[in-house]
């Protein structure tokens, strides 16, 4: 019988777990209740207690319990984590589900965000609401995050329905779906992008498919590069074709709308599994702020409004300097060959002569850094022309096709002509 895993303080949440195993069970299915609680309450309703759950972690609840609040909950964290681990590498559970607040999203969500993509994850959550943002929640996986409306203080008119709507979700994709995702025969590549290099990395994406390549699109805004580096050291993807390493600019301001805790791991996991990898510099010469957050020296700045809440701003020339390094520092350790694509004119839509982020004093900074790597297994390339036309994306394409060859993983009789 397929089972889902209830992750659940049931000290405090046991009558919305058992509504839930209820719901679970109507429709055929085992509901598996795991406590997680940490107070001193009397827990009931659950299948697995918590001292089973602080067990395999090498800790007794009675060495456990006189600890703080605070490093309960961090420890409960990282044992319930490793508890679903082991029931999904031995088949035990289909699927895996929550409801809470704060102190039990952030136990159930790394959970489950040790399993993989395509495993059914559903958190119903106080948190989600507000500008709180999603990253301490999904991290890189594809955890579905439902708002709560009201807190979970008992069972409601509200909470019953977002509960049952929590529940149905993940019984729907145990029951119709919710297979992990597992690569087809295609050799596959992941191709970064925003809208600001999409005219070149669509173009890019088109002449990898047409040659027989699988493409996965990622969007570079605080997650899309974290996301792909994942996928890369999992085995996912074959090549990444990094266009737009935008995230690494915001990570110099640690602030931005593309900015994210996860940035730390851009070109650093696939470099660590050794993809075969081609990148540019897409995005690395600009931020982008909202009008309340802009950062200062506006009056000698270069800006243009992306909408009515965003600017994107063009990086100044000793800021230009500085963010080139930090992108340096991650191409000086590669230790395998890779290519590096340089465009002649300009590294985003709209900076182009005559155009709103034309400053080719700022770019001339980032290629001249960029230009002082000092790391044999990187070969720079110059591709003529703006690096977001269709031209330029078709040329990278092709660098990434003969990577590919270059290192086995598709047949030197693919052609591209």
């Amino acid at each position: 019988m397929k089972t889902i895993a209830i992750i659940e303080s049931c000290d405090t949440k046991h009558r919305e777990a058992q509504y839930m195993k209820e719901l679970v069970e109507k429709e055929g299915l085992r509901g598996l209740v795991i406590d997680v609680s940490t107070g001193p309450i009397l827990s009931t309703g659950y299948d697995v207690s918590r001292e089973e759950v602080v067990k395999v972690s090498g800790m007794t609840w009675e060495e456990l319990q006189p600890k703080t609040k605070g490093e309960k909950i961090d420890f409960m964290k990282d044992a319930i984590a490793k508890y679903v681990k082991e029931l999904y590498e031995n088949g035990e559970i289909d699927g895996i589900l929550s409801i809470g607040g704060l102190q039990n999203t952030v136990m159930a969500t790394n959970a489950m965000r040790q399993l993989p993509i395509g495993f059914p994850k559903v958190m119903a959550t106080t948190i989600a609401s507000g500008k709180k943002t999603f990253d301490p929640v999904v991290g890189e996986k594809d955890v579905v995050v439902i708002p709560s409306i009201c807190d979970f203080t008992g069972l409601n008119l509200v909470t019953r329905q977002i509960i049952a709507n929590a529940t149905a979700c993940c019984v729907g994709m145990v029951k119709m779906a919710g297979h992990v995702l597992q690569k087809g025969d295609k050799p596959v590549v992941g191709v970064t992008l925003m809208g600001i290099t999409n005219t070149g990395a669509c173009a890019a994406i088109d002449e990898l498919e047409r040659c027989g390549i699988e493409t996965l699109g990622f969007h570079t805004t605080g997650v899309g590069g974290p996301t792909m580096e994942q996928m890369a050291e999992d085995g996912l993807i074959d090549g990444i074709l990094d266009l737009t390493v935008h995230e690494i600019t915001e990570e110099y301001y640690h602030s931005g709308f593309s900015y994210g805790d996860n940035v730390k791991y851009r070109l650093r996991k696939s470099v660590q599994a050794k993809v075969p990898l081609v990148i540019s510099v897409g995005g690395i010469d600009f931020v982008d702020f909202a009008p309340s957050e802009f950062p200062p020296r506006m009056d000698e700045r270069k800006y243009m409004m992306h909408n009515a809440s965003m600017a994107h701003i063009k990086l100044l020339p000793d800021e230009a300097a500085e963010v080139t390094k930090g992108f340096r520092d991650r191409l000086k350790n590669i230790d395998y060959p890779v290519k590096l694509l340089l465009p002649t004119d300009g590294m985003r839509h709209n900076t182009r002569e005559g155009e709103e982020l034309y400053w080719p004093e700022v770019d001339q900074i980032i290629v001249e850094e960029i230009k002082k790597i000092d790391n044999p297994n990187i070969e720079m390339i110059t591709i003529p022309g703006n690096l977001d036309t269709k031209e330029w994306g078709i040329q990278a394409a092709h660098y990434m096709i003969d990577e590919l060859k270059e290192k086995g993983v598709i047949d030197e009789s693919i052609t591209y002509e």
